[in-house]
Order: structure tokens, then C-alpha cells, then sequence
């Protein structure tokens, strides 16, 4: 079994997993409510019932994006994939923000498009590697969060080895 999430999602999905399930706190873009709510809820679930899960980080379109509502079939396509765009592909500053994220991360956790990692040493990578939020330029205001979803995550695996 495996997911593909793009190098910037697995931050968000460890602050998730820092908010308790908590839909209304998962406003991640300012002046949004649980903005692609399903899609971060498939993901996790699919998470939390298999957390040996294997994780692709791809370019494109993800698992999460997948259910975003912003996603809509366009026979063109767009930077983001193949036959879908988003409002966020039309926006070239948009698009730069989340190339340079991905580089960021990807260089950070020594990884590449591609790569295939299990979940639990994914989460012990970004424990090691990015610490702080800030470094992947999505602010400290989820410091918090995502600090208590590496903690709870670092707890479950110690409890439950493979």
C-alpha cells in the first residue's frame, strides 16, 4: 500500500495529526476553513489504519489534492498534471512558492521526486531534519502542532515496532 504526496504535504499531515482531529484548527491558508479537508482526511486514515504505509513523493497532483475541490478536469492539463488544473497552476507566484517548498524539502531530507519512503522513517526524517517549521517557509503558527503530531507520531512507533 502507498501514498503519493507531494514533498511539502507530509509537514501538514504531521500537523494534523498535532491537531486531535480537530477540523475547525485545520486552516492552513489564512481566511480558510479546513481547506481540502477530505483530501488530508484520506490521507491520514489511510495512515492511521497502515502506518508501515510506503509514501511516493511526486511533482504532481497528489492523494491529497485529489479530493480538493479545487481540482477540475481541463483536457490541457497543467503544471500539476495531466487532464486537471487548480486555481493554484494559474498562479504563477503560486506555483514558484510551492517549487521552491518542494526543493527545500527535498534537499532538507536528502530525497528526490520519486523516492519511496515508509511513513515512520519519513516522520523520523523530518523530526531530524526539519525541526521547525519555519524552514519550510510555512510560519511558526503551527510550530505547536506539528512539534505534538512528530511527538505522538515518534510515540505510537516506539510502542508499536515493526
Amino acid at each position: 500500500m502507498r501514498i503519493k504526496l507531494r514533498p511539502y504535504h507530509p509537514t501538514f499531515v504531521v500537523v494534523y495529526f498535532g491537531m486531535d482531529g480537530k477540523a475547525e484548527e485545520r486552516n492552513f491558508w489564512s481566511g480558510e476553513t479546513a481547506y481540502n479537508k477530505d483530501g488530508f482526511d484520506d490521507v491520514i486514515d489511510r495512515i492511521r489504519k497502515n502506518f508501515d504505509i510506503e509514501v511516493e513523493l511526486v511533482e504532481q497532483y497528489d492523494d491529497i489534492c485529489k479530493k480538493c475541490d479545487r481540482l477540475v478536469e481541463d483536457e490541457k492539463g497543467s503544471i500539476w498534471g495531466k487532464r486537471y488544473t487548480c486555481s493554484s497552476a494559474q498562479d504563477q507566484s503560486v506555483v514558484d512558492q510551492v517549487n521552491a517548498v518542494n526543493r527545500l524539502v527535498l534537499r532538507s531530507l536528502n530525497l528526490q521526486f520519486g523516492s519511496v519512503i515508509k511513513w515512520r522513517d519519513l516522520v523520523k526524517l523530518l523530526s531530524e531534519k526539519i525541526p521547525i517549521l519555519d524552514a519550510v517557509q510555512q510560519g511558526t503558527r503551527f510550530q505547536e502542532k506539528y512539534e505534538k503530531g512528530l511527538a505522538t507520531l515518534s510515540s505510537f512507533f516506539k510502542r508499536h515496532k515493526e
